[in-house]
């Protein structure tokens, strides 16, 4: 039985998952559409590295049998005087890959790994140890590794070039720190793929900021946690779990000692130690007398691509789209609602702003949820269309964050689940409102369906009722700042 490198990199995040692939592979989740999304962006990023490399022979392979044949098509086109070859296989034993991109260098080789990240990451060192194990098994002495990724200060300013958009970071030594552990490891994951047992399915045993994720999994082929289970403890990870444990604490009830925990978990386990809905009374009457009609709530959807899509913006910058505004104008006043949604392929921003500036005063209170979100896109959209900086700036000096209250746990619930999201305040404090019967739910879903109809393909029949259900969504969650916000003045 052979391991690839994404066997591999399947039993760093847990060993158990790399045995459930190779013997009970139905039990893995399918991958989602925003999954999916951001592997097809990080396809369409490919090329770009690619270019920079002169002469380059890309192989590949589109089913089995030309997956099977590949590492001999590989072999055959250096003996063929290739320079750089992508998308080859090698094998050593029972360990193979296929790499992005190999080069020659004098009497050696540099590999190349090609991620559509802004800079080079732990688990990339970890993968490109495994990659240089198996070239040098194969007989290719290798003498760099490096990654190729996005360069976060990149501006669009007419055609992408790849130059500018790549750069390029030498992990070597970090790879060579690794390459003892990687032939441990590997040795492990052969025994753990030839296995007829699966290893412990322990949830601390999760690694590379997989613990939430090997918690689904898990729910599939085990029995389900005790409901104490600090495994079920908001925002816990894999490292405090596993210290709890070692400490003999495996429910909530028994922990003692939160300092190891987030704020986050700390903030849940004392509102959960209270009992009840804790409300500090001086600081809620502190924060509300700040805000000053006329009140705006508003809130932003927006769009980010690997590929900068208009000019003057940058890899990942999120663009705002979309916004939903509720206005009222003085105290037991109407509610009005106004919005506005892009639905061209042209960069949305001037005409949201246009938009935004007829339907938002230059006075009275703005009002979102979590401020950073929507300041920097005031700051970036400033940045880009410096006409209209002083309003953006204008908006900024009168942006209060209604999630405050909660996040500085003026207002504590356990219902909450530590969290300050509004995704969870609502449902607690407002049951009769949620997002449930939305079909579009949360933020990246409707990134990324936005992106799909208009820019990716505008002819799409959906195309209509995706457009109602952002409305739809957006619309929820100024409305639901309306709603938490009258309960906030009765407290």
């Amino acid at each position: 039985m052979q391991i690839s490198k994404s066997d591999y990199m399947l039993f760093l995040r847990h060993p158990a998952w790399l045995w459930i692939k190779k013997h009970q592979k139905h039990l893995l989740p399918p991958i989602d559409p925003s999954l999916q999304s951001r592997f097809d962006e990080g396809h369409a990023f490919e090329p770009y590295a690619e270019a920079l490399f002169p002469n380059l022979v890309r192989l590949g392979f589109s089913d089995f049998s030309s997956y099977q044949s590949l590492t001999t098509l590989t072999s055959e086109t250096w003996q063929a005087g290739a320079k750089a070859v992508a998308q080859g296989r090698y094998e050593d034993g029972q360990i193979t890959c296929i790499t992005d991109i190999v080069s020659r260098n004098g009497d050696g080789y540099v590999l190349t790994e090609i991620k559509s990240s802004t800079s080079a990451k732990i688990e990339h060192t970890f993968d490109l140890a495994f990659q240089r194990l198996v070239l040098e098994g194969a007989g290719m002495p290798i003498l760099r590794c490096e990654v190729a990724h996005v360069n976060r200060s990149f501006r669009k300013n007419g055609q992408i070039a790849p130059e500018e958009l790549v750069t390029i970071t030498d992990i070597s030594e970090e790879v060579e720190n690794q390459i003892e552990n990687t032939r441990r490891w590997v040795d492990q994951a052969l025994s753990v793929a030839k296995s007829n047992t699966m290893p412990d399915p322990a949830p601390e045993r999760a690694r590379l900021k997989s613990y939430h994720e090997w918690l689904e999994i898990r729910a599939k082929i085990t029995p389900t946690l005790c409901p104490e289970s600090i495994h079920l403890l908001p925002f816990i990870n894999a490292k405090q779990a596993s210290a709890l444990i070692k400490e003999g604490i495996t429910s909530i009830d028994d922990v003692d000692d939160p300092t190891i925990l987030s704020k986050s978990t700390r903030r849940y386990l004392t509102s959960r130690s209270q009992g009840s809905q804790i409300v500090d009374h001086d600081a809620l009457d502190r924060f509300l007398g700040e805000i000053t009609y006329p009140i705006y709530y508003l809130d932003y959807e927006t769009s980010q691509s690997l590929l900068p899509q208009w000019e003057g913006t940058r890899p990942y910058q999120q663009v705002p789209f979309q916004y939903s505004l509720h206005v009222q104008r003085e105290p037991d006043g109407d509610i009005e609602h106004h919005e506005y949604l892009h639905r061209e392929e042209s960069n949305p921003i001037p005409a949201l702003l246009k938009n935004l500036r007829k339907d938002i005063g230059d006075v009275g209170s703005i009002l979102v949820w979590y401020e950073p979100f929507e300041k920097t896109r005031n700051t970036e959209m400033a940045e880009a269309f410096p006409e209209h900086k002083a309003f953006l700036f204008n908006l900024n000096e009168r942006v209060i964050d209604l999630m405050q209250p909660f996040s500085d746990e003026t207002i504590t619930d356990p219902a909450f689940m530590g969290s300050s999201s509004i995704k969870k305040v609502l449902p607690a404090l407002v049951p009769e409102l949620a997002y449930d019967d939305l079909d579009i739910k949360e933020g990246a879903s409707a990134s990324r369906l936005w992106k799909e109809v208009t820019m990716i393909n505008p002819e799409a029949q959906e195309r209509l009722k995706v457009y109602a259900n952002l409305v739809d969504y957006c619309t929820r969650d100024t409305w639901a700042m309306v709603a938490i916000h009258g309960v906030m003045k009765e407290m």
